[in-house]
C-alpha cells in the first residue's frame, strides 16, 4: 500500500463510528489469528521434515529465529503452538489428529488468542500421565469454552481448578527430593554493609517460611491512626529482620566456637561517644556508631582493651558476679567457707569471723559477704 493510500484509509478509519470500529477491529484480529493457523501449519511441516537441519539451521527453532527473527521465548511459543495444535504424522504417513484436537478446532476459526491458546497448552500438557484421557478432552474442552469469557489469567486460574480436581496431591516428589530437598540461598554483603539476598526453598520450607512471616508483615497504622506507609517489599524486609532477632532470643542457635552466636565489634571509645565515624564487625561490613550502640542496648557486652599494635590488654566478662558453674567449680575445691570450712548451703544468717583472708586464694566461698569474694 502506497503512502497515498494509507493516508486515505487512515482518513476513512476517522469518519467511522465507534460501532463500525469495533467491528472491524474484531475482523481484522479474527483474519490476523487465521493467517497465524497458517504459519503454525508451515512450523509442524518443517518439523515433520526436519527442513531446519537440512537449510543448515540448528533445528526448527534455529530457523524461526534466524528466518523470522524471533526472540528465542517467541519462537518456542510457536514451536509448541505447532506441535500440539496441528496435525503430525505418523511412521507409515498417516496424518494423526492434533493432540489438543478442540484447542484447535477453535484456533482454526478464530475464537482463541495466542495467549489463550498457550494457557491452554501449558494447563493440558502439565496434567499427569495418570489422568484419563477422557477427562484430558473434558479438561481441554472445558478451557476452550472458558476462553470464550476469560482472556489468558482468568483461564490460568480455571486451570488451576482444573489441575486440583484431576491431581489434588501434585506432582509425587522424586527420592532424591524427599531424601534432600533443594534450597538456595545466596548472600552478597555490599561496601556499604547492606545485605543482598536471593534464593529459593522446596514448598515444605517456602509454606513454613511464609507462616513465620505473615503475621509480622501486616500494616501496623501509627498511635494516631495513620495507616502504615511502608510497602509490601518494605513491610516484609521488617518482618524478616524481626524474625531474626525473634530468633536470636530464643537461645536455642547452635553452639560456634565454643560459644552461642556472638558479634564482635571493634571501634574506638570516641567514635562510640561522639557518634562520628564506623564501627566494623568480624564480617568487614561497617555499622555506624548509632547502629552499634542500638546492638549493645540488648546485649552482652564483653569489653576488650586493645594496645597501639591492636594486642589485647584485658579482656572483660558479661557478667559482673560469680556464675553458676564457677560457684560450683569452687564448691567441689574448697568442700565450704575458705575461713571457717562451714558447708557451702550455709548463706543466710552467716557470718564468718576468723578474721581477714590472709594467704587464702583470691577466688573463694566466704560467708562475709552475699556472694563469692573477690581479693
Amino acid at each position: 500500500m502506497a503512502a497515498g493510500d494509507d493516508d486515505h484509509h487512515s482518513r476513512t478509519l476517522w469518519r467511522c463510528d465507534p460501532d463500525e470500529l469495533g467491528e472491524l477491529l474484531q475482523a481484522k484480529e479474527k483474519a490476523v489469528r487465521l493467517l497465524q493457523v497458517e504459519v503454525l501449519d508451515i512450523v509442524a511441516a518443517i518439523h515433520r521434515g526436519n527442513v531446519g537441519k537440512t537449510l543448515g539451521h540448528r533445528n526448527t527453532l534455529g530457523m524461526l529465529q534466524d528466518l523470522l527473527r524471533l526472540s528465542p521465548t517467541e519462537a518456542s511459543r510457536r514451536y509448541k503452538r505447532a506441535l500440539n495444535l496441528c496435525p503430525s504424522q505418523a511412521l507409515t504417513g498417516e496424518t494423526l489428529a492434533p493432540t489438543l484436537s478442540i484447542a484447535s478446532e477453535a484456533m482454526r476459526r478464530g475464537e482463541l488468542a495466542d495467549s489463550q491458546i498457550d494457557t491452554i497448552v501449558g494447563v493440558v500438557t502439565r496434567l499427569p500421565a495418570r489422568v484419563t484421557i477422557q477427562d484430558r478432552e473434558e479438561a481441554e474442552a472445558s478451557l476452550v469454552e472458558h476462553a470464550k469469557r476469560y482472556t489468558a489469567p482468568g483461564l490460568a486460574k480455571v486451570g488451576r481448578r482444573i489441575h486440583d480436581h484431576l491431581d489434588p496431591d501434585g506432582p509425587a516428589p522424586s527420592e532424591h527430593e524427599n531424601e534432600t530437598p533443594r534450597r538456595e540461598l545466596s548472600l552478597h554483603t555490599g561496601t556499604d554493609g547492606r545485605l543482598n539476598f536471593s534464593g529459593s526453598f522446596d514448598g515444605e520450607t517456602g509454606t513454613l517460611f511464609s507462616e513465620i512471616l505473615s503475621p509480622l508483615t501486616k500494616p501496623r497504622p501509627a498511635e494516631n491512626g495513620t495507616p502504615d506507609q511502608r510497602s509490601v517489599s518494605e513491610r516484609n524486609g521488617d518482618a524478616l529482620a524481626e524474625a531474626l532477632n525473634l530468633i536470636a532470643d530464643s537461645g536455642k542457635l547452635p553452639i560456634q566456637g565454643a560459644e552461642r552466636p556472638h558479634l564482635t565489634i571493634t571501634i574506638s571509645w570516641d567514635t562510640l561517644r561522639d557518634r562520628l565515624g564506623v564501627a566494623y564487625p568480624h564480617s568487614g561490613a561497617p555499622i555506624s556508631p548509632e547502629g552499634v550502640r542500638r546492638l549493645a542496648c540488648d546485649a552482652d557486652i564483653i569489653p576488650m582493651v586493645l594496645g597501639s599494635d591492636s594486642v589485647p590488654l584485658d579482656v572483660g566478662r558479661n557478667e559482673r558476679l560469680i556464675t553458676p558453674a564457677l560457684r560450683k567449680a569452687l564448691i567441689a575445691r574448697d568442700k565450704g567457707c575458705a575461713r571457717c570450712g562451714r558447708p557451702p548451703r550455709w548463706t543466710e544468717g552467716t557470718t564468718c569471723s576468723t578474721g581477714p583472708m590472709v594467704g587464702i586464694p583470691a577466688l573463694t566461698i566466704a560467708y562475709s559477704c552475699a556472694t563469692a569474694a573477690i581479693d
